[in-house]
């Protein structure tokens, strides 16, 4: 691939994964395959993707902060458990392969689709249940943190889905929270790749740039559109996911 078109897929890939994963999660099945299709090493790969991510999820979440939708106290407890978690899970993917992670995630996506897609009011309207939101943080948090530093992709719209379903939130108050909380384990897992040495700079820094404009769109988009639209994205954005991971079984 020519030097020029791969400048151009990657900055693609970055803006349109970082409004996508600002939105409703998901940004880093478009922006990974594209990293790995320039060439580089997968824990390379795996490494600058989230160098990218993390910058973009930094400022859409300080967006989601100051919107006022998010519970304060419950966001603080996940970003700290999921940097924790996160690093552990970034340990683990620089000491052996991420592939066999694939494929049960291909499978709890596929579910989580099939439900959504059936279950029409999911994520419409808010029967908020206090005294879920902590424990529901915690329990997600725990698990999904180490898959973030493990691999990743996905855990936006696990978090989406926990909090619609097991706290009562609708997509909107969701969305804001989760990507919170995922910002703490961008950072874990980006300073543990960082401090081996994985990150690519020269490919990472307009990477990162990309994404922050297409983050703070998505989160803008999410703000002001709310449920309306974040349903059927969501969607969308799922089928995209489950369609790529069942290729990528298929062929390996």
């Amino acid at each position: 691939m020519e030097e020029d078109s791969i400048l151009i897929l990657i900055l693609t890939a970055g803006f349109i994964g970082g409004f996508v994963d600002s939105a409703v999660g998901g940004g880093g099945l478009i922006r990974l395959p594209a990293l790995l299709a320039a060439g580089l090493p997968s824990h390379t790969a795996l490494a600058t993707n989230k160098f990218g991510s993390t910058w973009a999820a930094g400022m859409s979440s300080a967006q989601y902060w100051m919107s006022g939708i998010v519970p304060k106290k419950a966001a603080s407890i996940g970003w700290l458990l999921m940097l924790i978690m996160s690093i552990l899970g970034a340990i683990a993917v620089t000491k052996i392969s991420a592939s066999w992670v694939i494929i049960l995630v291909f499978i709890v996506l596929l579910a989580m689709f099939l439900y959504v897609l059936f279950k029409k009011e999911f994520g419409v309207e808010e029967n908020i249940r206090e005294d879920r939101i902590v424990p529901v943080t915690v329990s997600m948090s725990t698990v999904l943190g180490f898959y973030d530093g493990f691999l990743g992709p996905g855990t936006g719209n696990f978090l989406i889905a926990g909090y619609v379903k097991e706290a009562g939130f609708d997509m909107k108050r969701a969305a804001a929270t989760s990507k919170i909380v995922n910002f703490g384990g961008n950072v874990g897992a980006l300073i543990l790749f960082a401090s081996v040495g994985l990150v690519n700079y020269k490919v990472g820094i307009p990477f990162a740039i990309v994404n922050i404009i297409g983050g703070l769109l998505g989160s803008t988009y999410a703000l002001r559109y709310g449920t309306k639209l974040l349903r059927p994205l969501f969607l969308i954005i799922s089928f995209s996911l489950i369609s790529k991971i069942g290729y990528d079984i298929l062929l390996s």
